[in-house]
């Protein structure tokens, strides 16, 4: 422990750039690892439960099926009805005193410029008696009492300018409509949007009730009512004390986001630990190569192939332990750092709190000795191998060959990429095919990496007409032939910071552009009408579509998702007639005018995958969890981004919080003109200032724009995960340079001067550098390629690179490359030769 020790210290500048790489890796897990065990932690305490209900003692609501659980609490899911006559029965309870329901509904104020709400800032209508519930009085005027009336949150009224006494539009499914603003009331910060209409407004436009509220009479306590109520019904959720709150969560978005963020930052913490475990084991398998004198020497000096074997381990668990108290330090400013962040984003979800625990700093820490630990196992093999002879050695010259077993493995995992890619591009258009294809794009960059050696050698062949020009060139390729593995292990990490950031950056796009090509060749439409983003449009948009002239067809949708066992299907609620009109989709069973009440249309490879085939009748799960069957209609073929599954609209819709849609298209007759048509919609459909009617081009480039809204996740990952690799090479590169002191000392001894071994080094390193960019790009479009063809399928690739991305990446990786190796040869020259050549 002594030697290990007194060689850590000895190379204590060496190994600080090591320890660095280390520390931020691991760091930059625990801090992911904080940030999605508080992000579970909202999703799993009922994420956007703003309604607290601490003024009805009593709250019952609907429980889902044990097989429906899951989809009710997914982000597009819906929180079950209670069954009317449940509620009648509630009502006839001996010591109920009163009895109220509550039914949200989508209601928007409309001002003369937007709609005040959207997708992360919802507006819901509600009945006056939740109010009630909640404690809230109006701040100003009086509660709703007659048809027509509402009471709007202090927020909502003050970006309207309205008062008590104002008449405000507000935006429903009916359309829009004038109402009497009667009062106001503060709600204390809470994030969704509120408008109170009297109950029995409510009732009629929210449906079969999501909660009763339930007050005691005299002499009654709420836990004896409470068990009343289960006794009567026992199928449904009592609630009393501090569990009120959970009854009423309305903001799938808050769901989506606490869900969300542990996927991602989960991806992050696996992307940037995979990174330091290639890195650092490159790192050490160069210092054990610069040490083989070292190691020689001890062997000769007696000590056993055991002794060096584990001055090797002992100085990466050195490593490791030093990195380890690094990485709390390093994990708890990323955390912070990092929730800062999203929040100034918007991208956490309400209630987050960010909770850094000993389980992340626990876990941060025992990967920063794991990692160091794993990756000296293969190079303390090959420091125990070093035979004595070595020390008597006057050059320090590398044997060109290497281990058999580097490249053995290298192939079988290409041949393990090719089959997945075989498979992709077999299967094209099915969710099999895009995972197969994601998966092969890794797999083929840990290729590279095992492959890097023999990658080497191929690049070195390449260059070797340009070496023979000038004496520094030459040089620099015999040296690098000389020791392939050194400049393997230089190559790789570059290689791996490229291909990383290539798959984060245009994965993305290219899915983007598939996914919009696809779109544009299957939507048939004339003219697509949408509404405020968020918000969507009024259901009798439709209808007012329909009798604007020059229109031949009008149908509206809205998202949402079903199940049938297994993954939920995404679903689409259309009106069938229109169907067949506004999408141009391949029937491969059934027929379209089989499709109205009572029946499905799902995609094909979506049926193929359940053994459905046409008239045959299956069971479906609602998002509210409700249980309905449907005959399968039409089997269409369409790409990966169109719905799984069709639905009449009526058979989920009234069950469905969100009750707008989320657009609208339109087929006009061949005679009409599209312009004038175009404006007449807009006259025709009154959903807010923010209507827009576009043509199909004006559509798929709107949709595009929206896709780049979220790119700021994408480029984080890439400066997060990248940014680390790119922290990793500059590691390797100096560890390489600095090693080759001795080297650049003899040059200069047989006559080089300092400019012309600094050209040398600059040389080596452009050509390492650049080699590494361009197989870093092409292991990564190759995946990425492939990942486009699965989704559209037909024979088409798809790959979508902006240039104006992707060339600073590469100047960035090629800079670091050249500044890593120059800035360490250049204070290495300024030593004597005769001091630096021992």
């Amino acid at each position: 422990m002594r030697m290990v020790l007194r060689g850590a210290a000895d190379r204590a500048r060496q190994l600080a750039l090591s320890v660095l790489t280390v520390a931020l890796g691991a760091g930059l897990a625990t801090a992911v690892l904080a940030l999605q065990d508080s992000a579970e932690r909202v999703a799993a305490g009922g994420a956007g439960a703003s309604w607290t209900l601490s003024r009805a003692p009593v709250v019952v609501t609907a429980v889902p099926e044990e097989a429906a659980a899951g989809i009710t609490a997914s982000p597009l899911g819906e929180p079950p009805r209670l069954d009317p006559d449940t509620v009648a029965e509630l009502e006839r309870l001996p010591g109920v005193r009163r009895t109220a329901v509550e039914a949200p509904f989508s209601a928007y104020v409309v001002t003369a410029d937007r709609t005040l709400g959207g997708h992360s800032d919802r507006s819901f209508g509600h009945s006056w008696a939740l109010a009630e519930a909640e404690g809230l009085t109006p701040a100003t005027g009086r509660a709703p009492e007659s048809v027509g009336e509402v009471v709007l949150d202090t927020r909502t009224a003050a970006d309207a300018g309205l008062t008590p006494g104002d008449r405000a539009r507000v935006l429903t499914s009916d359309g829009t409509a004038d109402v009497l603003v009667t009062g106001t009331v503060e709600r204390g910060g809470a994030p969704d949007r509120a408008l109170f209409f009297p109950p029995v407004e409510a009732a009629r436009r929210g449906g079969d009730p999501v909660l009763a509220l339930l007050w005691p009479g005299e002499g009654t306590g709420p836990d004896r009512l409470a068990g009343a109520v289960e006794e009567a019904a026992p199928g449904a959720r009592v609630l009393t004390g501090d569990e009120r709150s959970t009854a009423l969560a309305l903001d799938g978005e808050n769901r989506d986001l606490a869900s969300g963020m542990g996927r991602f930052l989960g991806t992050m913490a696996a992307l940037a630990l995979a990174v330091a475990a290639v890195t650092v084991a490159g790192l050490l398998s160069l210092t054990v190569r610069d040490r083989a004198r070292e190691f020689a020497l001890l062997r000769l000096a007696g000590a056993r192939p055991g002794l060096v074997r584990r001055l090797v381990v002992g100085e990466a668990l050195v490593l490791g332990c030093v990195a380890a108290a690094l990485s709390c330090v390093v994990g708890t400013a990323l955390a912070l750092l990092l929730s800062r962040l999203f929040a100034e984003l918007g991208a956490l979800p309400d209630g987050f709190a960010l909770v850094l625990g000993w389980p992340p700093l626990a876990a941060g820490a025992a990967l920063a000795l794991a990692v160091p630990l794993a990756a000296s196992w293969r190079p303390a093999l090959t420091a125990g191998r070093i035979a004595p002879v070595e020390a008597m050695r006057a050059a320090q010259a590398e044997p060109v060959s290497f281990s058999r077993a580097r490249p053995v493995l290298g192939t079988v995992v290409l041949c393990g990429a090719a089959a997945l890619f075989a498979t992709a591009w077999g299967l094209a258009g099915t969710v099999v095919a895009v995972t197969a294809a994601a998966t092969a794009a890794l797999v083929l960059v840990a290729a590279a990496v095992l492959l890097s050696p023999v990658l080497v050698h191929a690049v070195l062949l390449l260059l070797r007409p340009l070496t023979r020009r000038r004496a520094a060139s030459l040089v620099a390729d015999r040296e690098a032939r000389a020791d392939v593995r050194r400049v393997a292990g230089v190559m790789t990490p570059l290689l791996v910071t490229t291909a990383v950031a290539c798959l984060l950056l245009f994965q993305e796009t290219t899915t983007t552009e598939a996914r919009l090509r696809a779109y544009g060749e299957r939507l048939a439409a004339d003219l697509v009408v949408s509404g405020a983003l968020g918000v969507g449009l009024p259901a009798s948009a439709a209808e007012a579509a329909e009798g604007v002239p020059g229109v031949a067809a009008a149908g509206g949708y809205r998202q949402t998702v079903t199940s049938a066992g297994g993954p939920y299907l995404t679903t689409h609620l259309v009106e069938p007639e229109t169907v067949p009109r506004i999408y141009d989709l391949a029937v491969e069973g059934g027929a379209w005018e089989d499709f109205g009440t009572g029946g499905v249309a799902v995609r094909a490879d979506t049926a193929r995958s359940r053994g459905w085939r046409a008239g045959r009748t299956v069971e479906l799960l609602g998002p509210d969890g409700t249980g309905f069957t449907a005959r399968v209609s039409v089997l269409y073929r369409a790409g990966l981004d169109f719905p799984d599954v069709l639905l009449p609209e009526e058979a989920v819709a009234p069950r469905m919080l969100d009750t707008l849609h989320n657009g609208l298209y339109v087929v006009l007759d061949p005679s009409a003109d599209a312009g004038r048509t175009a404006s007449l919609l807009e006259e025709a459909i009154d959903a807010g200032p923010e209507l827009r009617v576009s043509d199909r081009a004006g559509h798929i480039a709107d949709q595009a724009r929206l896709g780049q809204e979220d790119a700021w996740i994408t480029h984080l990952m890439v400066a997060l995960v990248a940014g680390f690799a790119g922290v990793s090479a500059v590691n390797a590169l100096v560890v390489s340079v600095s090693a080759r002191a001795r080297s650049f000392a003899l040059l200069r001894l047989v006559g080089a001067s300092r400019a012309q071994v600094a050209g040398m080094v600059a040389g080596e390193a452009l050509a390492v550098s650049l080699a590494g960019v361009a197989l870093g790009t092409a292991t990564a479009l190759t995946g990425v390629a492939a990942v486009g063809h699965a989704l559209v399928g037909g024979g088409t690739v798809v790959l979508a690179v902006p240039l104006d991305q992707y060339l600073p990446l590469a100047g960035a990786v090629v800079g670091i490359g050249l500044l890593a190796s120059l800035v360490p040869a250049v204070a290495a020259l300024r030593a004597r030769p005769l001091h630096a050549a021992g």
